[in-house]
């Protein structure tokens, strides 16, 4: 069972901009059994990448682990992310205005904190299994 949270930012100069909904996976191994999902409204009035998306959550809560440097080139991999189910580069995966999406760890590896994977150490076939 995934226990869903919900955060509603607000626009700083009071305007009704579109917004993007993001369904954010949380797990913090220290207090956390199982990840959670914390459900954030964006205002967004043009196409980002998930990475800028990414920048922005973090510049209004540091404490949401994620990785915000990447080349914007799409050949690095350090944005490497799961979208939709999907597991993406995150600075070439594009989101429109009034768009919903998932952001959850990238599958292949293992998970060490929100949106934070171990690239050292990928998943087992086993493990992905289950």
């Amino acid at each position: 069972m995934v226990h869903r949270e919900s955060l509603r930012t607000e626009d700083t100069d009071g305007s009704a901009n579109e917004r993007i909904t993001i369904h954010l996976s949380r797990f913090d191994p220290s207090t956390d059994t199982q990840p959670r999902v914390e459900t954030i409204e964006l205002p967004l009035d043009e196409p980002v990448s998930v990475m800028v998306l990414l920048q922005r959550l973090h510049a209004i809560d540091p404490q949401r682990a994620c990785r915000t440097s990447m080349c914007f080139k799409g050949a690095c991999g350090a944005c490497l992310i799961r979208v939709d189910g999907k597991n993406v580069l995150g600075c070439s995966t594009i989101v429109d205005p009034g768009e919903t999406i998932t952001l959850e760890p990238h599958s292949g590896f293992e998970h060490i904190r929100d949106l934070v994977v171990d690239f050292s150490r990928p998943r087992s076939s086993v493990e992905e299994a289950e």
